[in-house]
């Protein structure tokens, strides 16, 4: 077919194109020429004004003229990267807290919040029945037994681990005792070591070296068609320290090979908190973009349109914390390759999961629910997994991996004048815990691809069952598309607070996480938990019907419940405040341990 344009213009008679084109010319210079006219009139009349004015009044005016253009400038331009961080709302809403008025008023109303707030976490802290803490030194030690007794009695308190038939979501991963003594074991001997002086323990840096390569090799490294033999990456203290020290190191490569001073991050709304914190730490400008209504992955369309010139990072989860949804890593990796920027997929509770679910489920559900998301897809330059979790070591393990060695060195830090000697340090820590990295070597060694698998089967199969038992109860229905460990939920009843049915869950056993924007629970399924998705569900339908009814009856919750916490959270539109108020828990949490 012929181009539309070469169509137009054998259309068009030379002698019509030409009469246009002269009266555009006119029509240009015309308006040219009373530009010329007005500024030529503004400078005399300007003259006129400074007629008799001295040369160095001029110039001190214009000097400061520019000055207080330059600060105008400057304060639109922090206005505008405010409101793009942290929205309009925010910014209007921390102007108008200045206001004495506005400002006493405020701080009376949260004074009293976190007054109530205080009362209710003194009743139930640990200080019943324990000795007054601790707040110095013991005149002398107390013998082993009377250590080993009393850290016993302060761990009554602590939610009841039931390794089979465990009633929280997330949190406890290992269901198998053996596993765990074996681990606790493996780190007890290895307890003294510390991969910084790798010359007097050899053992604990081959550990380390050996997480990584099992951990590369399931997630698209090694050698093989369509791996990238280049992955290599280093063992960190939990997910957030392998988010941070990935988006750090991006950070630090994009600024040396691409000159980029003003950072910014493309992350949903769904990602995970950790981002939040290496924007603080960093000074990264957090760009924000949505998710689809139905799928809740993150949108595609908008992540391209908010890419610039100083975007460092796209952030893609595999699946994502709240509601479980797996991005779509093919589509962003795309973008990023075209747009030349970094591409981190955060794997840290899928890494060990998804990797398997063609095996665990089948083909037809890895096409629906696990597409390729890892180091085989080209433009993915960085990941984070937890062997923590579904990898099964204990507390904090975690491991950050990088498509090649160029991009893991800018995690390094090099000293090269520092008077104690030359000083080089992979990771954001010194000194690490051998014993943690040893135990973790353990656990993957123990468990085994077969092990993985058969887990992931169970947690998968998990899921599916609990989506489909949520979706039958009334009130009730799952969000997402996608069949991972997260099983999300909302209510379709406005009689059914979903922060209210927290508390009535809460009250009978269950452990449940809360998601805002919009309102909503999830539980995640583990090893630990799965074998009571069939009781969760039983108790959810329960729960469900208890909060419509106490809905019905005028009543706003369940005493001492934190629904009125959450409701308040959720309808403040002063993100600022809360923040906050969050701060204020958070201090009270300290105090009240």
């Amino acid at each position: 077919l012929p181009s539309p344009v070469k169509t137009t213009r054998a259309l068009v008679a030379p002698a019509a194109v030409s009469t246009a084109s002269a009266a555009a010319t006119e029509a240009l210079s015309l308006s040219l020429r009373e530009a010329l006219r007005l500024v030529e009139a503004l400078a005399a009349r300007l003259d006129a004004s400074l007629e008799g004015t001295s040369p160095s009044r001029v110039a001190l005016g214009s000097a400061l003229a520019a000055a207080f253009g330059f600060r105008v400038a400057s304060m639109l331009l922090d206005a505008r990267r405010a409101v793009r961080r942290r929205g309009l709302l925010f910014v209007l809403f921390a102007f108008v807290k200045r206001m004495p008025v506005v400002r006493g008023a405020v701080a009376r109303e949260k004074r009293k919040l976190i007054d109530e707030m205080d009362a209710d976490m003194t009743a139930k802290s640990l200080a019943a029945g324990v000795p007054a803490k601790l707040a110095s030194l013991p005149p002398s030690g107390h013998p082993v037994q009377w250590v080993l007794r009393e850290a016993e009695r302060r761990g009554e308190k602590d939610a009841t681990w039931r390794p089979s038939n465990s009633q929280m979501s997330g949190a406890v991963y290992v269901a198998d005792e053996k596993h765990f003594e074996m681990c606790s074991a493996v780190y007890a001997r290895f307890a003294h070591s510390n991969p910084l002086h790798a010359d007097a323990f050899p053992a604990t840096a081959r550990f380390e070296q050996e997480v990584v390569n099992m951990a590369a090799h399931m997630l698209g490294g090694g050698v093989g068609e369509g791996r990238n033999q280049h992955v290599c990456g280093l063992m960190t203290s939990g997910g957030t320290e392998s988010i941070l020290t990935a988006i750090r190191a991006t950070r630090d490569y994009m600024r040396e090979t691409r000159g980029i001073r003003k950072p910014e991050m493309v992350v949903a709304y769904s990602a995970h908190a950790a981002v939040y914190k290496a924007a603080e730490y960093f000074d990264i400008t957090l760009v924000r973009v949505g998710v689809d209504k139905r799928t809740m992955r993150m949108d595609v369309d908008a992540t391209r349109r908010a890419v610039t010139k100083n975007t460092i990072m796209i952030y893609a989860s595999a699946p994502g914390y709240p509601h479980g949804a797996m991005d779509d890593v093919e589509a962003l990796a795309l973008i990023a390759v075209e747009k030349k920027t970094g591409l981190h997929v955060d794997a840290c509770l899928g890494g060990f999961v998804m990797p398997f679910a063609s095996e665990a489920m089948g083909e037809a559900f890895a096409k629906t629910h696990a597409k390729p998301f890892d180091f085989r897809v080209p433009g993915v330059t960085s990941m984070s997994v937890d062997t923590h979790k579904y990898g099964l070591a204990q507390k904090g393990s975690s491991v950050v991996l990088y498509a090649s060695p160029a991009l893991r060195q800018y995690q390094y830090t090099a000293v090269m004048d520092w008077s104690g000697g030359l000083y080089i340090s992979p990771s954001q820590a010194g000194s690490r815990s051998g014993g943690l990295i040893a135990q973790t070597w353990a656990a993957m060694v123990h468990v085994g691809r077969e092990g993985y698998v058969e887990r992931a089967r169970d947690v998968l199969v998990g899921a599916a069952a609990l989506r489909d038992a949520i979706d039958a109860i009334d009130g009730l229905e799952t969000m997402g598309a996608d069949v991972t460990m997260v099983v999300a939920w909302r209510s379709t009843d406005k009689e059914v607070d979903v922060y209210v049915l927290n508390d009535v869950m809460t009250k009978n056993g269950w452990h449940l996480s809360v998601l805002h924007a919009p309102p909503a629970l999830h539980y995640c399924v583990t090893p630990a938990n799965v074998r009571s998705v069939a009781e969760l569900a039983k108790a959810l339908a329960a729960a469900t019907a208890e909060t419509r009814a106490l809905s019905l009856c005028g009543e706003k919750g369940v005493a001492g419940g934190k629904a009125p916490i959450y409701g308040l959270a959720g309808g403040l539109p002063d993100r600022g405040l809360i923040g906050d108020i969050l701060k204020d828990v958070q201090d009270l949490m300290l105090k009240n341990a």
